[in-house]
């Protein structure tokens, strides 16, 4: 099987995962320029202008149209071969993973996408309550601590693994590792 998890797989470099990244980041600007385009067209087109949203609509709003959908885009990439994202394939990386590969994509890709969820909450709640609330602070500083934390541990575990992947029981590896 060729997303066998070896006990000492030889990982990629820094440089190679955030080039893997920066090619993930324009593959997300696509998918959300896309989003961006259907709101527009449902809005001006089909509502005839733009309704006003509750907070809680909001907020559902920005989780299902963006942040679900790009879990479960990459969930599906990295859980059947060849085991990489879009920037992970143009830059000859792959996922291997311990267990069921399925399992371990969406188990990793929400634990990555979760700094971006609670940006979202925390500033949608900003908008709607202030930025001075318990809610937005929380959910703000939440945020902010995952990324740092996220790159950290790329930064300093030799394998390079973020808490997704700990949790995953997945590891990146180059694509021609077996």
């Amino acid at each position: 099987m060729d997303n066998v998890y070896q006990d000492t797989p030889e990982v990629p470099g820094i440089k190679l995962r955030f080039k893997a990244l920066f090619f993930d980041w324009l593959f997300i600007l696509v998918c959300l320029v896309v989003v961006a385009i259907l709101n527009f067209i449902i809005t001006f087109f089909i509502l005839d202008g733009i309704p006003q949203y509750t907070s809680v609509q909001a907020q559902l709003i920005a989780t299902f149209c963006s942040v679900v959908p790009i879990i479960l885009i990459f969930s599906y990439m990295e859980g059947r071969a060849p085991y990489a994202s879009f920037g992970k394939r143009r830059t000859g990386l792959k996922v291997v993973y311990r267990g069921n590969p399925v399992a371990g994509s969406l188990i990793r890709n929400t634990m990555k996408f979760l700094p971006w969820q609670f940006g979202h909450m925390s500033t949608i709640s900003g908008i709607y309550n202030g930025f001075d609330t318990p809610f937005y602070i929380t959910f703000y500083a939440l945020s902010m601590i995952l990324v740092i934390v996220y790159i950290g541990m790329v930064f300093v575990r030799k394998d390079h693994r973020h808490p997704g992947d700990i949790l995953a029981g997945s590891t990146v590896v180059k694509a021609s590792e077996q």
